[in-house]
Formats: structure tokens, C-alpha cells, sequence
């Protein structure tokens, strides 16, 4: 009865271990529009490393990793989850599959659920302009005494708008006490709409805003640009974010010291919430529409070039339309163009240098068509178009291009050959021969001996059991390492840290001071938690101070420490005042880590 009882509680032991350690992927939606942002998210429950992506070659990553995590512990079980979420955009209609991500929990490799995707065709631009106003909600923390001094804001450039109009939304956050960003908790949804973010977003510095008689610091948290795709009343959707909030204590002293010069601010972690914008995207006027109007928005110039005049019949010529400006040039298609019946066409090659930064959604796009005239004569490429819908002066603007006249004369050799032109390669292929040289003369060596009762045989058959064996070995001095999960996470600390200033190093050769400083801040919150079993919501100076006076680290290593985080924490907010070497930063940081490791050691 008793070994009977131990193989059912080792039965469910197993079956609880192997049901935690899953990885699941979800997504927002699973029905899209080519064009049309959706979010995914791969969910961890457990712990594990080397996390590899599905092949997503049918998608555009817009946005992300954005990465969280969480811990519990109920009734002394340790549960863990973490998760990645990405932003992605379908390039083409279909059926598309994502498939399974994988990772190394426990030692196994485990997979995620594959996703199917019904990505449907993305909506024509059609439509009319609104007024502009700015959309601005707000919504502030549950506590009152937060609410009073920090809330967040989404704003909008304008909240009437036409079909493909880009709009400005930003996302700021107001304070008028010491506060620390920690991460986003829910990234807003894009429904309906084409995004583009800024990706080498400059530095900005703090600014002052009054509202309602009251001045608050203001600082811009993210900023995208959105391109409405069907009419309607749009909403953008909340964001969160929490914030780590500096306030004043209401425990009671605990020594002499805290009676007479009063008890430390506490640091409470605080959420955040915006509140939903609604856009009104009016389609445009129907009066004075072109035909073959392709949809493009904004301010526009355009220009035709052919490569050459004269030519002989079978050679390539390139002919090259040229759209610059600033607007939806990402969406705009490729222009149709009618050339003579004469000529062999092919479908446009589409170069664009296009630029997303705090001015705008703006540069230059080329379609560039190879035609290849077949028949000597003279031939003429009619005028080509080109009308897009300028929402300052709320009309239709249309810009010709000259006809061009094209001289071609009797050509030589076969027809198939294609000579000449800036031809891309990959466009046109003449095989010179179909059949490749088959070899008939083979030599064959009989072998005298044979694998099967060979030393390599017998080797191969008994190396599963000796690996097998040496498995359960190494599993088994694993299970006792683990035990202490409070070691463990003790002695993992050091390499998580190291993990987060990698990071660091990459803003560092990048010179990008602002992240550089909150992943230095990260990597040592982390390595602190971690080191000391304290967890991140409650991480303090005063517990930290604690614990680390008990290991036995000395006050220079101490007041080193705080220094580092309060540099790093001003410069979040100030990056502008911050000044020094962030090399010697880099390198004082891991300094400060090895001497916290020495000491406590």
C-alpha cells in the first residue's frame, strides 16, 4: 500500500511538471486585412532559454519584442511565466500559417500551437476631411493620492480625418512627483488602420504643461503614425504602463533614527491607463475624382524617364516613374501604364527610400517597367498621369508627364535574346541549354567487409543505454542543485544581470543614452531582486540597504550602488542634462556588480 501511494504521488508530480512547462501562442485575431496590424504573444508557463521565432517571411514585424514576466509563490509553490508580444503585418491575402515557436524548458524542447491567419484583401482608398482637433483623454490611478499628480495622456494631431490622411498620435505621460516608468503592461490596438512607427526616435527633452491651473512635468513616451483604411468611426485603444511612484511613508518608525529624522519614502508600483480615441475617417469627395485614382494622399511630386529613344527591336529598355512627397507613399500601388501592343511588358520593379522621423512619413518611390519592343517602327508611350488628394487644400491635384517618342529599328539575331538595358537579372532568364551532360562510365569497388557484428556496430548499439544511463545521473544531481529555489535564483542572479547589460552594450554602440540608462537600471534592479529574494514591486533603497549591510557588504558598495541608480533614474527624465563617458559607466557597473558578488561571497 505505502510503495503504491509513493507511485501515485510521483505519477502526479510528473503530470503537474510536464503541464506546467507549456508554451502557447495567441493572437489578437485571428481574420485581417493585408495592411492591418494584429498582435501575437508567446506565453511561457515555467521557465525556460533559446526561445526561437516561427518562420515569419508572410509577415512584417511592425513592432516589438515587448517582453514581461511574473512570479508567485502559493502555499511555498514557485509558479513563473513570462511572454513575448510582437506587432505583425500580413503582406499578402491568403491563409497564412505561423508556425511553432520552440524552447528549452527542463531540458526538453517544447513547441508552441501553430496559427492560421485569413488575411483578406486590404480596402481601397476612397474619401472626405474633417477639422482638425487634437484628442486628448485622460485616466488616472486608482489611488487618490497618485491621481492628483500623475495620469497619462493619448493624443492625436487631428480626430476627423480623411481615408489614407497620416495621423500624428503620441502617447505622454504627466507627473508632478519623482516617478519611475517601468514597462508597458498592454500595448494599444490599431484596428483599421496602417502603422508606422518612428525608428530612430531623437532624444527629447522634458517639457511643462498647465491643465486646469495645475503645471506638470510632460514626457513623450511613444509616438507613431497611423493611415486610417476604411471609413468609419476608428477607436484606438487604451495603452497601459506602470510606474514605480516615490511617496511618503505611513508606517511608523521603527529606531531612533527614523523618530527624529522621519521615516524613507516608500516606491509603490502604480498602473496606468489611457483612455480610447475615436477617429472619424470621412471618406473622399467623389466630385472631381481622376480616373485610375490610386489612392495616394498628401503632397506629391512625379516625374517620368526612359532610359533611351532609339533602340533595336528585342532590346530591353527601362521606363521609370519617379513619386516623391510626403503622405501614405508606403500604401501607394504601382501606376498602370499603357504601352504599345508591340511590346513585351513586365511587371513594375518597386525601389522606395522612404523615412519614418519625428517630420513625418516622407521620400521617394520608383516603379521601374521593362518593355522590350519586338517590332521595328515608331512608337509613342501616351502621357502618364499621375493624381493624388491633398487634405490642406481639401482637392484632387493631377501631374502629367510628357509622351516619349520611341524609335526602333529592325533587330538582329533570335528573338528570345534580350540584350542591353539595366535588366535586373532576376527578371528575365534565357536557358542556353535544357539538357545537362549525363556521365555514362561508372567504376564499382565491391567492399569486403560489412558493417553488421563490426566494433562500430556493437558501439552504436549500446550508446542509447549508456546515455540514457548518464541522463538519469545528471538529472538527478540537477534535482538536488534545485532544491533551494531561493539559491538558485541567488545563483543565476549574475548572469541575468549580465544578460541585461549586454543589452546595455548595444545602446552603448549605438550612443543612445536614453535606453543605455534604463537597462543599466534594469540589469541592476534585477541582479538586486534576484540576489537578495526581494521582490521587484517591493525593491527599495532601504530594504536593499538592509539586506545588503547583513551579507556583509561594505557602505562605499552601498552608497556606489545608489548612485549608479539615482544617475540612471535622473537621466530617464533629463536624458538632455546627463553627462560622462558611458563607457566608464558600462565598465563602473560591472565593476559594481563583481565587488557586491566578492563581498557577499
Amino acid at each position: 500500500m505505502k510503495k503504491t501511494i509513493h507511485i501515485l504521488f510521483y505519477l502526479l508530480f510528473l503530470t503537474n511538471f510536464l503541464l506546467a512547462q507549456k508554451l502557447t501562442t495567441t493572437v489578437s485575431s485571428n481574420k485581417v486585412a493585408v495592411g492591418e496590424p494584429f498582435q501575437i504573444q508567446f506565453s511561457l508557463n515555467g521557465t525556460g532559454s533559446n526561445f526561437k521565432l516561427p518562420p515569419l517571411s508572410d509577415f512584417e514585424i511592425s513592432e516589438g519584442p515587448f517582453q514581461s514576466s511574473s512570479t508567485s509563490i502559493t502555499n511555498g509553490a514557485v509558479t513563473q511565466s513570462s511572454s513575448l508580444t510582437y506587432v505583425l503585418i500580413a503582406k499578402k491575402e491568403g491563409k497564412l500559417s505561423i508556425g511553432s515557436a520552440t524552447a528549452i524548458s527542463a531540458g526538453k524542447t517544447i513547441q508552441s500551437n501553430p496559427v492560421i491567419i485569413e488575411v483578406s484583401k486590404g480596402k481601397a482608398s476612397n474619401g472626405n476631411q474633417g477639422n482638425s482637433s487634437v484628442g486628448q483623454n485622460t485616466t488616472k490611478p486608482t489611488s487618490q493620492e497618485a491621481g492628483n499628480n500623475i495620469f497619462v495622456r493619448t493624443v492625436v494631431n487631428k480626430s476627423k480625418v480623411y481615408l489614407g490622411e497620416v495621423i500624428d498620435v503620441t502617447f505622454k505621460v504627466y507627473t508632478r512627483v519623482e516617478m519611475q516608468m517601468r514597462n508597458f503592461s498592454k500595448l494599444p490596438s490599431y484596428a483599421g488602420f496602417f502603422v508606422q512607427d518612428i525608428k530612430d526616435k531623437k532624444e527629447t527633452s522634458q517639457k511643462h504643461e498647465t491643465i486646469d491651473g495645475v503645471t506638470y512635468i510632460v514626457g513623450e513616451i511613444y509616438k507613431t503614425y497611423l493611415i486610417p483604411q476604411h471609413t468609419g468611426k476608428l477607436v484606438i485603444d487604451p495603452f497601459e504602463i506602470e510606474c514605480i511612484v516615490r511617496q511618503r511613508s505611513n508606517r511608523k518608525p521603527r529606531n531612533i533614527q527614523e523618530q527624529f529624522f522621519g521615516v524613507p519614502d516608500e516606491e509603490i508600483l502604480y498602473p496606468l491607463k489611457s483612455l480610447p480615441i475615436t477617429i472619424d475617417v470621412q471618406a473622399l469627395p467623389e466630385e472631381g475624382k481622376p480616373d485610375g485614382f490610386s489612392g495616394a494622399v498628401g503632397n506629391y511630386t512625379y516625374k517620368a524617364v526612359v532610359s533611351k529613344d532609339k533602340v533595336k527591336a528585342n532590346e530591353a529598355v527601362n521606363f521609370t516613374l519617379s513619386l516623391s512627397g510626403k503622405g501614405n507613399i508606403k500604401l501607394i500601388e504601382p501606376i498602370k501604364v499603357s504601352f504599345p501592343e508591340d511590346f513585351e511588358t513586365y511587371d513594375a520593379k518597386t525601389n522606395e527610400n522612404i523615412s519614418v522621423n519625428e517630420n513625418g512619413i516622407s521620400g521617394t518611390k520608383t516603379f521601374d517597367y521593362l518593355i522590350i519592343p519586338r517590332h521595328e517602327g515608331e512608337y509613342t508611350i501616351a502621357p502618364i498621369n499621375f493624381s493624388y488628394f491633398d487634405p490642406v487644400k481639401k482637392e484632387y491635384i493631377t501631374l502629367p508627364s510628357p509622351d516619349f517618342k520611341l524609335h526602333v529599328q529592325k533587330g538582329e539575331g533570335n528573338a528570345a535574346t534580350v540584350v542591353g538595358g539595366s535588366t535586373a537579372k532576376e527578371d528575365l532568364k534565357v536557358l542556353g541549354n535544357d539538357i545537362r551532360y549525363i556521365k555514362i562510365s561508372t567504376k564499382l569497388k565491391e567492399k569486403d567487409e560489412y558493417f553488421f557484428g563490426s566494433i562500430l556496430f556493437y558501439s552504436l548499439l549500446f550508446c542509447p543505454l549508456f546515455a540514457f544511463l548518464l541522463l538519469i545521473a545528471i538529472r538527478r544531481k540537477s534535482i538536488e542543485q534545485n532544491k533551494d529555489i531561493v539559491a538558485v535564483k541567488s545563483r543565476k542572479a549574475t548572469k541575468m544581470a549580465r544578460k541585461k547589460l549586454s543589452i546595455a552594450e548595444q545602446h552603448l554602440r549605438s550612443n543612445n543614452k536614453e535606453l543605455f540608462y534604463i537597462e543599466i537600471f534594469k540589469a541592476l534592479y534585477g541582479y538586486l531582486s534576484d540576489k537578495l529574494n526581494i521582490p521587484v514591486a517591493n525593491l527599495n533603497k532601504e530594504h536593499i540597504s538592509e539586506k545588503l549591510t547583513n551579507r556583509n557588504v561594505t557602505e562605499a558598495t552601498i552608497k556606489q550602488l545608489f548612485s549608479t541608480l539615482d544617475n540612471c533614474e535622473f537621466a530617464h527624465y533629463a536624458p538632455g542634462s546627463v553627462s560622462g563617458d558611458l563607457k566608464n559607466i558600462f565598465s563602473n557597473t560591472v565593476e559594481l556588480i563583481t565587488k557586491i558578488e566578492d563581498e557577499i561571497a
